[in-house]
């Protein structure tokens, strides 16, 4: 089984990127990252009947949302893309925690029944997921620091996602988040 690819993007179709390692191309189904030049795309390897497909994932934390979601019966590796396509795991975790069935269903091929399953399955599984959203992504300094601080990722999330883009260093970012509690 693949677990990663590091090379060059050398080409772009659809919702996919050709990275081509030694010499070979392989295409990566990504939703909406695009990234360029020189990648490491964290991969999950879909084996059916009439296809191999690979879909890759910028931070491993992704990857393990997204196999959370194809977990849930009815949701497909599309479906899942499509839902880490509407913005960070952090904040689909979010959404999750809050019920929030119109967000889910902004995702293509989401509709309200399958957005009612997502929740009913993973809602009560999401303080499980600690560890996934709080450590590997671009918050995880950032909540790390919060949680030595006794916050509860469950309260520190919302204001991840209302955070302010132009706040790049932690110590910004710490600053903001403890104006706002």
């Amino acid at each position: 089984m693949y677990g990663s690819l590091h090379g060059t993007v050398t080409g772009r179709l659809d919702q996919r990127i050709l990275v081509e390692v030694s010499g070979i191309g392989y295409w990566v189904h990504t939703g909406t990252w695009h990234p360029t030049g020189e990648v490491t795309c964290y991969l999950h390897h879909v084996v059916r009947e009439d296809a191999s497909d690979l879909y890759g994932f910028e931070r491993l934390q992704e990857l393990a949302f997204f196999e959370r979601l194809i977990g849930i019966s009815g949701i497909g590796p599309k479906a899942a893309l499509a839902l880490l396509s509407l913005g960070s795991a952090d904040r689909l975790g979010q959404a999750i925690l809050n019920k929030d069935v119109t967000f889910l269903t902004s995702a293509p091929g989401i509709g309200q029944k399958a957005a009612q399953k997502i929740i009913l399955e993973l809602h009560g599984k999401m303080d499980n997921m600690d560890e996934l959203l709080g450590d590997d992504n671009e918050g995880g300094e950032l909540m790390a620091a919060l949680t030595g601080l006794g916050y509860k990722p469950h309260e520190v999330r919302p204001l991840i996602a209302k955070m302010p883009a132009e706040l790049t260093t932690v110590d910004a970012q710490l600053k903001w988040m403890l104006q706002q509690s």
